[in-house]
């Protein structure tokens, strides 16, 4: 067993600090590259502030540059980043994982990023930085020329851990990821390596910097599992709006990603026309992540459900229109506001409870990874004592998004990224 083991960890001392010297770079780069991002998303929301009609003038035309950039000069830099980092994990093709992967793609990727956030679009970072880290451990993987695939792909997926471990400060939902989306077709011992590199990326972030939760801490709130039945209906809800959300998403950019480029620059200026409409109606509070909005909530404000509609309807326009941007934490924060407007319903149970499950359900509704879901949220908000209901709404929500849109949309993606690869 011991020796089954070892076969699968590397072998030369160089890739070992290889993956040291990436992880490093990448927790330096990805805290960074939020810092700014963070600052530019603000800047927006200051300078549209009464008056966000300047949206309208701004952020269409921002979509459609960002969109020419990425067709015109750097392909495969735009999009959340997560399919491109599955794809390269599932080709065997050297050439192709360097299209997707690569130091020049992550910097590109950070430009268009912030370029986003200048235009008031409902992105997140979760995603971008996933991109960012499997990028730069795949180019040191390429400068001390690892050959044994199970290496390669292993430390791919270790850099976009690394990247959702510094994005959001937590390390088990990095490692989950690698086991549920990043790494679906590495060995299951390959798993061993990466845990052990997930855990050590985690000990570097908070040692260099904050180890501050990404949201709040809800560790005080409990929920007794004799009453999980009443969650039942909220992971469903979760479920059918995220496997909509999906649908929708899958259906639509199977014929965007796919046509011309004047055609495709087209569709994000009109994306960017109804990311502009959510902005005026909100006052531009459906502009960015969602982070600031989904802590006012979880300390007790209101929203109304039209945060609900605009944040959903914002979200997915800029998902369609493929800029560069993530959805992990706008889905939460639409799940949050999903749970903040349904909380009256549960006499039994507190409203931070009610939003946890639904941040959870929805997220798990979008993305079908129930385990990353469940993780991502209970270490945001530091409530891993809500886990075992957590991880049976997830799964609820997963389930039933399934019925819905039966193949994940990260991976659906990845395929069409794939194909794309063979165009280029």
């Amino acid at each position: 067993m011991r020796r089954y083991v070892l076969h699968q960890l590397p072998k030369e001392p160089k890739t070992y600090i290889s993956i040291l010297f990436a992880s490093l770079l990448t927790i330096v780069a990805v805290y960074i590259f939020i810092q700014i991002g963070e600052y530019i998303q603000l800047t927006f929301k200051v300078f549209t502030t009464d008056k966000a009609y300047i949206s309208y003038f701004i952020t269409p035309v921002i979509f459609a540059l960002i969109v020419f950039v990425d067709k015109q000069y750097f392909n495969f830099s735009g999009g959340s980043g997560i399919p491109q980092l599955i794809a390269a994990n599932d080709s065997r093709n050297r050439t192709i994982r360097s299209m997707l992967l690569s130091i020049k793609i992550a910097l590109v990727k950070m430009c268009l990023v912030f370029l986003a956030m200048l235009g008031g679009a409902s992105i997140s970072f979760g995603g971008p930085s996933v991109h960012i880290g499997g990028s730069i451990f795949y180019h040191l993987a390429t400068l001390i020329k690892l050959k044994r695939k199970l290496m390669i792909h292993s430390v791919i997926a270790i850099g976009g851990s690394a990247g959702l471990i510094v994005a959001f400060n937590a390390p088990l939902a990095g490692f989950l990821f690698a086991y549920e989306e990043i790494g679906r077709s590495l060995k299951k011992q390959a798993l061993i390596l990466i845990a052990i590199s997930c855990g050590s990326i985690y000990l570097f972030f908070n040692y260099f910097f904050s180890s501050d939760l990404y949201l709040i801490d809800l560790s005080q709130y409990t929920f007794e599992l004799m009453h999980i039945w009443q969650l039942f209906p909220l992971a469903i809800l979760g479920g059918v709006l995220g496997g909509i959300f999906a649908k929708i998403a899958l259906i639509l950019l199977s014929k965007f990603m796919f046509g011309g480029t004047s055609k495709i620059i087209s569709i994000a200026f009109i994306m960017g026309l109804i990311v502009a409409s959510s902005n005026y109606l909100s006052d531009s509070l459906i502009a960015g992540t969602g982070q600031r909005e989904t802590i006012m909530l979880l300390t007790g404000d209101k929203l109304g459900i039209e945060f609900v509609v605009l944040k959903y309807l914002s979200t997915l326009a800029s998902f369609l229109s493929t800029i560069a941007g993530g959805i992990f934490m706008t889905s939460i924060s639409i799940g949050a506001s999903i749970g903040s407007e349904v909380s009256y319903l549960y006499s039994q149970v507190s409203p931070q409870i009610v939003m946890i499950m639904a941040m959870i359900a929805y997220l798990s509704g979008v993305i079908r990874a129930p385990l990353t879901s469940s993780f991502l949220v209970l270490e945001m908000t530091n409530s891993l004592n809500l886990l075992l209901p957590a991880i049976i709404v997830a799964f609820i929500a997963n389930m039933t998004s399934k019925q819905i849109s039966n193949k994940p949309i990260y991976e659906s993606i990845a395929h069409n990224y794939l194909q794309l690869t063979k165009i280029k």
